[in-house]
């Protein structure tokens, strides 16, 4: 196995969990929420805005965390494949800048 099989299978995971990630948060964002009260408003006068306040569904918040996790995993990738194009130094020349 060389050295660049563990880079393209780690390349592969990240595509795929940000592909799968923003399949399931845009299937669920698209199907409508239900909710529903189990108890009545106390008495403040309050009235519910639904304009107010963004309800995310479970599975919508689930696919963004698979997406979020597939960017870092790509991030490390090109962090390790960046820092493996460094040639060593010979004996004796000073350090680019």
């Amino acid at each position: 196995m060389t050295s660049s099989t563990p880079k393209r299978l780690l390349l592969a995971i990240a595509v795929v969990a940000v592909v799968v990630g923003a399949v399931i948060a845009v299937i669920s964002a698209s199907q409508p929420l239900s909710f529903g009260w189990v108890a009545y408003a106390p008495l403040s006068g309050d009235m519910f805005r639904p304009g107010a306040v963004q309800i995310v569904a479970p599975m919508t918040a689930l696919g963004l965390v698979i997406a979020v996790l597939g960017l870092l995993a790509g991030a490390f990738w090109a962090g390790l494949v960046v820092g493996a194009r460094s040639q060593p130094r010979a004996e004796g020349t000073p350090p680019r800048a």
